[in-house]
């Protein structure tokens, strides 16, 4: 096993990629939360079958993204949406208060953003795993959001029992849960998209106002590398070549379409866009403060964390 080593949050913003907090849709606001991050894994024990020379150019690129050569530097982050309606919507919710058995940051995060649990319209959850469930409810069952509605895919809902057993089952007893079919509208602004593979039932939201978009992608890209090496699957994924497939469509329509990437699980903030690099693939190009960026080429470092 691998030693997990939680960091601050002022680590992430300082030196663990680019520090752009929050970023406009048009109207929508969409804040960058961060419950845990940290070196949860080794690269051969969270993406088996990679070799451990096929990382090298990807240490130069995303230094940022790995805690050492031979361990990923990851995070486990939900976003924060106000729409202008007045809404509020928290995409994932993280790992929970256990997060490592150190206690995740999101409840801070929020309310460092100005937002109590109470304010929360909706909880939308691209997948069912654990680190994206982990303050849906109390450990008494109640809901961690008591306004709120729940929401995720019915084909996700239905699956998950076979990873996370019963955990959930007090938002349906509570009439909390909405459940969706595939492609469907949550608001003017907000379409879930379904992305299947790493569950089966996995979504992402896309966020379009004003003539700008955002897609959230959940664990659709869960590290910068995905976005050249699509094929590239984590261990949690459960179809592995659905999960692959769904990539490579995905990023072909956010670069096609131009949209941003809020990802959730790359250091920092998860902000990019999918540019092309000096070889003409396709690679991830993280934003920074300004809310631009520019592919990172393999000599250039930005204050990672890889030696």
């Amino acid at each position: 096993m691998y030693d997990v080593k939680v960091l601050g949050q002022r680590r992430r913003v300082e030196e663990g990629g680019p520090g752009l907090k929050s970023l406009k849709v048009g109207g929508v606001e969409v804040v960058a939360l961060t419950d845990v991050e940290g070196a949860f894994f080794g690269l051969g024990q969270i993406f088996p079958g990679v070799l451990s020379g096929q990382w090298e150019r990807y240490l130069r690129r995303y230094p940022f993204a790995f805690a050492d050569a031979r361990t990923l530097y990851g995070r486990v982050g939900s976003y924060l949406l106000r729409l202008p309606s007045g809404r509020t919507v928290l995409v994932d919710a993280g790992i929970g208060p256990a997060a490592m058995g150190q206690g995740g940051s999101l409840m801070d995060e929020l309310s460092a953003a100005g937002v109590e649990p109470e304010d929360v319209d909706t909880v939308f959850l691209t997948n069912l795993h654990g680190d994206h469930i982990g303050w849906a409810l109390t450990p008494q069952g109640e809901p961690v959001f008591p306004g709120a509605w729940y929401v995720t895919q019915a084909v996700e809902w239905e699956a998950s029992e076979s990873y996370i057993g019963a955990a959930l089952r007090p938002l349906d007893a509570l009439g909390v849960l909405e459940l969706l079919d595939g492609e469907e509208a949550l608001s003017d602004q907000l379409t879930a998209i379904p992305t299947p593979g790493h569950t089966p039932g996995h979504s992402s939201l896309l966020v379009q106002d004003g003539g700008e978009g955002l897609v959230i992608s959940g664990d659709v890209i869960a590290h910068p590398a995905q976005v050249t090496e699509p094929t590239w699957n984590i261990a949690f994924a459960m179809d592995k070549e659905a999960t692959a497939y769904t990539r490579e469509m995905f990023l072909e329509w956010v670069e096609a379409d131009g949209l941003t990437v809020a990802a959730g699980h790359v250091p920092g903030t998860g902000f990019g866009r999918v540019g092309r690099d000096e070889d003409g693939r396709r690679a991830w190009v993280p934003l920074d403060e300004t809310g631009d960026g520019d592919v990172p080429t393999e000599e250039v470092r930005h204050g990672g964390n890889a030696g």
